[in-house]
């Protein structure tokens, strides 16, 4: 069967000698449409519209070319740029807050035992405190009032000495409500500013509110070992000359009144300083003259 001669007409026009081939399409949104010029197909990025219908026999209207028609697609689609941060690295997460069920309050019994004990001690402070402001301990004061040197023996050979020191401190104590009591007493005694060459362990003592006490205690040095400094007086039997002497006494006191007692505390009382005097050339004897002497007190 032979196709008829209309539809061929109508798919494929006639052939013109002398007609111009058609202009390519028209581009679409504004895209060229540059061919490639080795010949080529144009490259991907272009982008025609459909195209145009076959030329009527009659020729276009009013001698017009036929241009293509445009169809528009959709854009691509729209990116927002990434967020800006100031820091090179993401920020961190975002810190979620754990709630925990609170723990249930302590039982009524409980919190009245705390309270109990903590108003307790409160007032046991405030009432130590009030008892101190009314009482106000006050150290003791002590004075040497005598010193006495006697059977001086020095060995130049060995650098030793050989004496016996009795001493008397007048002890005072200043508080009117309050009493102390002196325990473990230790007094000894030196030339400044050596080390101690006799000690000795004192008997405790008491003493009232307002009471002075004279404090009398022998000290023996046997073959103590005296530098080349301090033994320089002692020489020859002192040759009428004076020496140093440091007489020092260390003692726990504890002040009380009735049923009231302070803690204990470590009493230092240091006399340095007092010249002996030798009675003469030769003499192995020697005695401090003058008032008492104040000691210092630390408390």
């Amino acid at each position: 069967m032979q196709p008829s001669s209309s539809s061929s007409s109508s798919a494929h026009p006639p052939d013109h000698p002398g007609a111009k081939p058609p202009a390519p399409p028209a581009p679409a949104m504004g895209y060229p449409a540059n061919p490639s010029p080795n010949g080529n197909p144009a490259p991907a990025a272009a982008y025609f519209a459909a195209a145009a219908p076959p030329p009527s026999a009659a020729g276009p209207p009013n001698g017009t070319a036929a241009f293509g028609v445009a169809y528009p697609y959709p854009a691509p689609p729209h990116h927002p740029p990434p967020p800006h941060h100031p820091y090179p690295y993401p920020p961190p997460p975002p810190h979620h807050h754990h709630h925990y069920a609170p723990h249930p309050p302590p039982p009524t019994c409980l919190r009245r035992l705390l309270a109990a004990v903590v108003g307790a001690f409160l007032l046991l402070g405030a009432a130590t405190f009030i008892v101190w402001l009314l009482l106000r301990p006050r150290a003791p004061a002590f004075s040497l009032t005598s010193l006495a040197l006697s059977g001086v023996a020095y060995s130049p050979s060995n650098s030793s000495l050989s004496a016996t020191f009795d001493a008397a401190l007048l002890a005072a104590n200043p508080n009117a409500k309050l009493s102390v009591t002196y325990f473990s007493p230790l007094a000894s005694v030196s030339f400044a500013p050596s080390s101690p060459i006799a000690v000795a362990s004192l008997a405790p003592f008491s003493q009232g509110p307002g009471n002075t006490t004279t404090l009398a205690f022998r000290l023996v040095v046997d073959d103590a070992y005296v530098g080349p400094d301090d033994a320089a007086p002692l020489r020859s039997g002192g040759g009428g000359g004076a020496v140093g002497v440091q007489v020092r006494l260390m003692a726990v006191a504890v002040f009380d009144r009735g049923g009231w007692r302070t803690r204990r505390r470590v009493m230092r009382v240091m006399c340095d300083g007092v010249q002996v005097v030798f009675r003469g050339k030769n003499s192995t004897e020697a005695a401090f003259s003058g008032p008492p002497r104040r000691c210092d007190v630390v408390l």
